[in-house]
């Protein structure tokens, strides 16, 4: 991996809680950002780790160092991919031009990590709703800028009502639930 890749998931990771909220825009996508669902639950990359938000998968599994991709495993279908792809580039560019380095790469399940060996690697937590990604995305401005005030102003207005009327509407699992309980 050169120089420049390491610094582009520098940003990618600097960036990745904001980043969700256009990669993973829904509110079912953090259903499936939880530790253990090889989907992502944490700021953190690795080589061939499927527990990393920022995968480098080998190229060749006997020589992890011949890779030439990466992978981002918080996105999901749900993600406008020229929007998922804007804010890629954008946090990735972020991380050359501040020669961001993003750490030594995990080889194990960030989850497994003690919550100080994770504060000691600077490995986060991803949001855990649309709601709290939304709010990253809102004071993040490298990605503000990228995508311009208009659309900024009003992709965070509409994600935020989505995550409102889900946070307000009742389910069909609410009313099984809650109706055997009570």
């Amino acid at each position: 991996m050169s120089e420049t890749c390491k610094r582009f998931v520098g940003g990618v990771l600097a960036h990745a809680r904001a980043l969700v909220a256009l990669t993973a825009p829904s509110v079912v996508s953090y259903k499936r950002l939880q530790p253990g669902s090889w989907a992502s639950a944490y700021t953190a990359w690795g080589l061939d780790n499927r527990e990393a938000m920022v995968r480098i998968p080998s190229a060749q599994w006997e020589n992890a160092a011949a890779t030439t991709r990466l992978e981002l495993k918080a996105a999901d279908n749900t993600a406008n991919p020229y929007l998922a792809l804007l804010g890629v580039l954008a946090a990735g560019r972020d991380g050359i031009e501040r020669g961001l380095d993003p750490g030594e790469p995990l080889d194990v399940d960030p989850g497994s990590l003690s919550e100080s060996e994770r504060e000691r690697r600077g490995i986060e937590r991803l949001p855990q709703s649309l709601g709290e990604a939304i709010d990253e995305l809102e004071a993040d401005t490298v990605l503000s800028d990228a995508m311009g005030d208009d659309l900024h102003r009003t992709y965070v207005a509409v994600k935020r009502a989505t995550w409102t009327d889900a946070a307000t509407a009742v389910t069909d699992w609410d009313v099984e639930t809650y109706t055997r309980l009570y």
